[in-house]
């Protein structure tokens, strides 16, 4: 799946992270993130599924909102 430019132009990347929640409890997330502007994409819980899939679903979810954002260049 080819991963759409943020919209300052740069190349986004899937990025791992833990995430504790309001109960004290920890989760795995992955999300698309620029490293020019900072801009981040939903985060897709790992939980029920392998790194693999939940990297993919990051890449989608990040597609859709950039596709959202510049309607035009779809």
């Amino acid at each position: 799946m080819q991963k759409r430019r943020c919209t300052c132009g740069a190349i986004a990347h899937v990025r791992r992270r833990i995430r504790r929640l309001a109960d004290g409890s920890e989760e795995v997330i992955h999300e698309m993130s620029c490293p020019v502007c900072g801009q981040t994409g939903p985060a897709i819980p790992e939980a029920g599924s392998d790194e693999a899939s939940a990297s993919a679903a990051a890449v989608q979810a990040w597609n859709e909102m950039i596709a959202r954002l510049r309607p035009l260049e779809s």
